[in-house]
């Protein structure tokens, strides 16, 4: 064994460390690795392993030193401090934030958490499927028009909500009459404008709201009932019967839509005066016309021709292009020429559509029937229908006039209703032809008055039929004029191009007096005399019902041809 040097340790020295450290588990030996190069005998013992440090005896720790605890007593204290800054920064800053809510009824509440004392943008439209918004309500239902809020403690605001009007089919709100008339010129009642309304509305709502003048079963209870809820109408009577002005007509529109912002001219409506506001939110959304020439017209009543108009851009229903008269069919009182033509049709038509270039193209629709040209009743009042297809409004023809919506009139409406009354006793064009409704009328005016002398009308003279079938009806009786005027209105009224004259015909040669009270001597061996003349294939035909009754009928002078011209010597 060979002597070892002074810096390796002794055995004894090492077994004695082994025995003290036998809890401590000896670190496998580890070869060392052989060096690149050979070394010698000093280098390789100074390139030993040292020995492993001395351990501490198990199961014993450090003592702890006062400095050490009073070290970690400072470490606990900061971190407490640290936590309890973060909670109050915490609890500040909840105790700081705001609650913004906003209400939508139908939808989830939507809340927001601002700081106090910071400014929150009120929220956006809110547009639901059904409803439109209006505006956003404070807390005192007041309607905000601040777009950013200062916030110095919770706020709740409710969006105002209105139902949508109108439905991608294109409701009819406009419907013809049993005579197949729209009655564009009518004036529309207060009832009337709430029911339609009621057909646009897109809303199962149900209103409580009442009118003490509105019963239980006017069909227009229920929509009132809601449109009082709702804020459109108010007071305690609605005055149903009452026609709807043009300015409470665009007020209550205006309640469906968000107020306008735009300022307009009228020239009869000024800032300051009622209506102001809803006719300028009209016209910014294009409903109505404007400007220094432009009558607001607040308070005239609006018609269904005017409100079909107006509803119709409302509902941004498209009426650019009129529809063909094939898809529309004939309107007894529309003819196509008529202002409003496309926007009764689009309002009354049953039809679907589609938008090409931003316009609405009809792809399917109900049409009402079609008529041959020539006349056409309605009940028992004549229209005419032209060569179009269309009806004659406001036209004439040959001696036939009619009226603003296509019924024949003599130019005196109250005379035109006595008609009408008449001959709603007297025929039924359903199932007479026109030739026995003339005859029918013919009876009537020869068997229904007695004659009474009455004044002479000068040779030649016209316009006075309406006058002396008035005559007639309110005296119960009449003279060959009275006879001849009365029998040419009716006859015109069952479709018949007829001629009234004031001629001469054989007879005793007589002084008469005239309306003004000229004496007048008749020709020798004629008498003053009225007829009516008739054509039939190109010939004129007479009737005298005057004559006829005061023959007591032994001869008719229904179609009389020119053997009884001659017998009598009818000049014109």
């Amino acid at each position: 064994m060979s002597k070892q040097t002074a810096e390796q340790p002794s055995h004894r020295e090492l077994q004695a460390r082994a025995l003290r450290n036998r809890s401590v588990p000896e670190p496998p030996a580890r070869r060392p690795a052989r060096p690149p190069f050979p070394v010698s005998q000093r280098d390789a013992s100074q390139s030993a392993v040292p020995a492993p440090a001395e351990a501490a005896p198990p199961g014993r720790r450090a003592a702890l030193t006062p400095f050490r605890l009073v070290l970690l007593a400072v470490q606990l204290l900061l971190l407490a401090v640290t936590v309890f800054g973060i909670l109050h920064f915490v609890r500040e800053r909840e105790a700081s934030l705001m609650t913004v809510c906003y209400v939508i009824p139908g939808r989830e509440d939507i809340r927001q958490r601002i700081p106090r004392g910071d400014t929150a943008v009120l929220l956006g439209p809110v547009d639901t499927e059904h409803s439109t918004f209006l505006a956003w309500l404070d807390g005192d239902g007041l309607e905000e028009t601040r777009s950013e809020i200062p916030v110095y403690g919770s706020l709740t605001y409710t969006a105002r909500m209105m139902p949508r009007l109108g439905t991608d089919t294109h409701v009819c709100y406009l419907e013809l009459d049993d005579r197949g008339c729209v009655r564009p010129g009518e004036t529309v009642t207060v009832r009337d404008f709430i029911g339609i309304l009621g057909l646009l509305m897109d809303t199962d709502l149900r209103g409580s709201g009442q009118f003490t003048d509105v019963e239980k079963d006017d069909p227009c209870r229920d929509t009132a009932a809601l449109l009082k809820d709702l804020g459109v109408c108010s007071g305690s009577r609605l005055h149903p019967d009452a026609p709807l002005t043009r300015g409470e007509l665009i007020r209550m529109l205006c309640c469906f839509f968000p107020s306008g912002t735009g300022r307009f001219e009228f020239m009869d409506l000024e800032p300051e005066q009622e209506y102001y506001g809803n006719f300028c939110t009209a016209a910014e959304r294009g409903w109505i016309s404007s400007g220094r020439l432009v009558r607001a017209a607040p308070g005239a009543e609006v018609t269904r021709g005017e409100l079909a108009h107006i509803l119709n851009r409302v509902l941004s229903r498209s009426t650019g292009a009129a529809p063909a008269l094939t898809r529309v069919g004939t309107i007894l009182d529309v003819p196509v020429t008529h202002e409003y033509y496309a926007d009764l049709a689009e309002a009354s038509v049953p039809h679907r559509y589609r938008i090409r270039n931003g316009k609405e193209v009809w792809t399917s629709s109900e049409p009402f029937p079609l008529h041959e040209a020539g006349p056409v009743f309605s009940g028992v009042r004549l229209h005419w229908i032209g060569e179009d297809g269309s009806p004659v409004v406001n036209g004439s023809v040959g001696d036939l006039s009619f009226t603003h919506n296509g019924e024949i009139t003599t130019g005196d409406p109250d005379l035109d209703l006595r008609l009408w009354e008449i001959l709603d006793t007297l025929i039924d064009p359903d199932t007479m032809t026109r030739e026995e409704m003339l005859r029918t009328v013919y009876d009537y005016v020869v068997h229904s008055f007695p004659y009474r002398n009455g004044h002479v009308l000068e040779r030649g003279a016209e316009g006075w039929a309406a006058r002396e079938a008035n005559r007639m009806l309110d005296y119960g009786g009449g003279n060959c004029y009275c006879y001849a005027a009365l029998f040419y209105e009716l006859a015109r009224f069952v479709g018949y191009d007829a001629r009234i004259y004031s001629g001469i015909v054989r007879g005793e040669q007589r002084v008469f007096s005239t309306e003004d009270g000229t004496r007048v001597l008749s020709p020798e061996n004629y008498t003053p005399h009225g007829w009516v003349e008739i054509a039939f294939d190109g010939v004129d035909y007479i009737f005298d019902p005057e004559y006829e009754y005061r023959n007591y009928g032994l001869q008719s002078m229904f179609k009389g041809d020119e053997n009884l011209r001659g017998q009598y010597g009818y000049m014109k």
